[in-house]
């Protein structure tokens, strides 16, 4: 994904229109692994410890899912983080697969 980064840094004016060509279950598999092991879990619930027993059988459904169009993001999970001041700073936790 460096490569694309490095072209759209140069190539400012140039439009992507799809990028699903790079979009790899070794891509998504190296995503998986530099996600944060202690992370909150999102809506699902689901931590890096849930996920990761079969990882690649559910990236590659993953993967499937994105390719067909059937991938649909979850909401994210709000909380709300207080602050010295005594208000509250809004934050969103996204499901582990939105994560990626």
């Amino acid at each position: 994904m460096d490569h694309v980064r490095e072209a759209a840094r140069q190539r400012k004016k140039e439009q992507f229109t799809t990028l699903f060509h790079y979009l790899t279950t070794d891509l998504l598999l190296e995503s998986f692994r530099g996600l944060k092991r202690k992370a909150a879990p999102g809506v699902d619930g689901m931590t890096w410890e849930d996920y990761e027993p079969d990882v690649e059988r559910k990236l590659a459904d993953l993967h499937n899912r994105i390719r067909r169009g059937a991938y649909r993001a979850q909401p994210s999970r709000r909380t709300y983080v207080p602050k010295a001041d005594g208000r509250q700073r809004p934050s969103a936790v996204a499901a582990l697969e939105d994560t990626y």
